[in-house]
């Protein structure tokens, strides 16, 4: 039986390589390729594939965001160059079947989306293990980690920042902003993710990075 795959990737020589790879087994056909999560909605309804490859990060918005809208339909693996366990159980928590990093070995490639085309958990022995220990850990830095996913990309730019070490003051120098407009990130910042000062802000994200 030949399972038929439709990619989404915004790099056009990511998806086409992984296309090529893919199409010269026997078992799959590409029935498609995208860059966007609207051509993805627009080609899952015209090509009908039996399994979406869709990236994580793409020009309007992330691929997270459409898991639960594509799995309803069909099947969905995810594929990133990041493999931050908080994302993949996101992903799966909505329907995805696995995620696969970008930079995985070809026969570890092949390996997984076959398990997915059977409709398996497709995740590398190693994403297994780590998305395992995730859920091991505290609901309250669970909850920390689903909150820094809502904030937009340039306040997880002074998030990183701030993970550093650095003061307002260096943060503004780096994103080349104000000292105020980088208060007035800090504060609503602190809103989102429910940390009353900066301080605390700073340990919870040194936790989160041991703990990966």
């Amino acid at each position: 039986m030949v399972t038929r795959i439709l990619i989404c990737d915004d790099h056009p020589m990511f998806r086409g390589g992984l296309a090529a790879a893919l199409g010269d087994e026997p078992d799959f056909e590409i029935c498609g390729q995208v860059g966007s999560l609207a051509e993805v909605r627009v080609a899952v309804v015209d090509s009908r594939p039996d399994l979406v490859l869709l990236d994580v990060d793409l020009p309007d918005g992330r691929g997270t965001d459409a898991v639960a809208e594509v799995a309803a339909s069909t099947s969905v693996v995810m594929i990133s160059a990041h493999d931050d366990p908080a994302i993949v159980r996101r992903a799966m928590q909505d329907g995805a079947l696995g995620y696969i990093r970008k930079d995985a070995e070809p026969l570890d490639l092949l390996r997984l989306v076959r398990k997915a085309a059977e409709g398996k958990t497709a995740l590398s022995g190693e994403m297994a293990l780590r998305v395992a220990d995730s859920l091991r850990r505290q609901p309250d830095e669970i909850s920390f980690e689903k909150s820094l996913e809502s904030l937009s990309p340039r306040q997880r730019e002074v998030v990183a920042l701030i993970a550093e070490g650095k003061t307002n003051r260096e943060v503004a120098h780096a994103l080349c902003i104000s000292e105020g407009t980088v208060k007035n990130y800090v504060t609503k910042i602190l809103e989102v993710v429910g940390v009353s000062d900066r301080t605390k802000l700073a340990i919870l994200l040194v936790r989160q990075q041991m703990a990966r």
